[in-house]
């Protein structure tokens, strides 16, 4: 993720824009429901956090893991 950028700039929908497959696989597997949800374009990464109570070091941690390592796809 770029460092300017702060869970509290980025969408939901932005990440699964640029980052389609990991994004998707990222959400999925942090079990949100993200992929397909109506309000991905106005929910933040900091919104998704609080949302589901999720731990925002671990969140921030495993997204720039799957970022760093795109999916290699066939």
């Amino acid at each position: 993720m770029n460092q300017d950028l702060t869970p509290s700039e980025i969408t939901a929908a932005d990440l699964l824009k640029k980052f389609p497959q990991q994004a998707t696989r990222f959400f999925i597997t942090q079990k949100t429901s993200c992929v397909g949800c109506f309000m991905a374009g106005f929910c933040t990464l900091k919104d998704v956090i609080e949302t589901y109570e999720l731990d925002e070091s671990n969140f921030l941690a495993e997204l720039n893991k799957i970022i760093k390592n795109p999916i290699q796809t066939k």
